[in-house]
């Protein structure tokens, strides 16, 4: 039996249902009803193999009855290139959209409620905790002038004011990417989610078997090096990543969404 904490689009759950059947089984959970959609389709000829579940994977104790363990647990945190090209979705300052950034359309807080309602202190503190933004308090700064005189309601809207704050001689990425990412963690609570969930899936992991987890950026890696090192210290699991595996160079270049991921492996003892 199979966990993919993640399961998107159905991709990683493919590769590991063609490995299992026709005995094993996957459980896959995703918080984006969308995104599961699209799994039942691609997966459809492992249905006898596989059940989806819409629900946030901190919540891992809900969804799993009883005493049931695992062979693998597998997270791949990375938004989906089709989540992040749906313009409505709002996760992209590549296309305009609504400012929206909701894994689960069911919550109701958006982005667009944090950017016209948060307090510049809260601003800052989202910037900077979770976008690491140097520049957050002028960014914040920003913000709150430009919703005084009209509500900030779209992607491209924030994506100018960023852009006209930002000093150029700074912009080695572009310049909203942090701010969008710090907005989205935010809105989703995604870290909190990672910190409440490893822990309870090292718990369901069978004798020998696996957790592997795919970040994308240092705020995800590290939390998941701190849980692993802590469940290691108590001889619970053995890491198998003593560092990071990350993409080599034909990787990068074939698929350039994947060149900040981070892979880390532990094995329950």
């Amino acid at each position: 039996m199979y966990l993919d904490c993640t399961i998107g689009a159905g991709g990683h759950s493919q590769a590991i249902l063609k490995r299992i059947v026709p005995g094993g089984k996957l459980l896959g959970i995703d918080r984006d009803g969308e995104m599961l959609n699209l799994a039942k389709e691609r997966l459809k000829n492992y249905r006898k193999n596989l059940e989806l579940i819409q629900e946030n994977f901190a919540n891992l104790e809900k969804i799993i009855p009883g005493k049931e363990r695992f062979d693998g647990v597998l997270y791949d945190l990375g938004l989906s290139i089709l989540q992040i090209q749906k313009k409505e979705r709002g996760f992209s300052f590549s296309v305009d959209g609504p400012l929206d950034m909701r894994m689960d359309r069911q919550q109701k807080l958006t982005a667009e409620q944090i950017v016209n309602e948060a307090s510049k202190e809260e601003l800052c503190q989202i910037l900077r905790e979770y976008g690491e933004e140097y520049y957050a308090e002028r960014i914040a700064t920003a913000i709150i002038k430009e919703r005084k005189f009209s509500p900030i309601s779209t992607t491209f809207q924030l994506k100018r004011v960023i852009a006209h704050t930002v000093p150029k001689r700074r912009k080695r990425i572009h310049p909203a990417t942090k701010t969008f990412q710090a907005l989205r963690i935010a809105i989703n609570r995604e870290l909190e989610a990672l910190e409440e969930s490893l822990p309870k899936a090292i718990n369901l992991l069978k004798k020998r078997g696996r957790i592997a987890v795919i970040s994308f950026h240092s705020l995800e890696d590290r939390i998941t090096k701190h849980t692993f090192q802590k469940f290691a210290q108590s001889k619970s699991i053995k890491i198998i990543t003593r560092s990071p595996v990350v993409p080599a160079q034909m990787e990068r270049c074939i698929n350039p969404h994947s060149r900040s991921a981070k892979l880390r492996v532990a094995e329950k003892l």
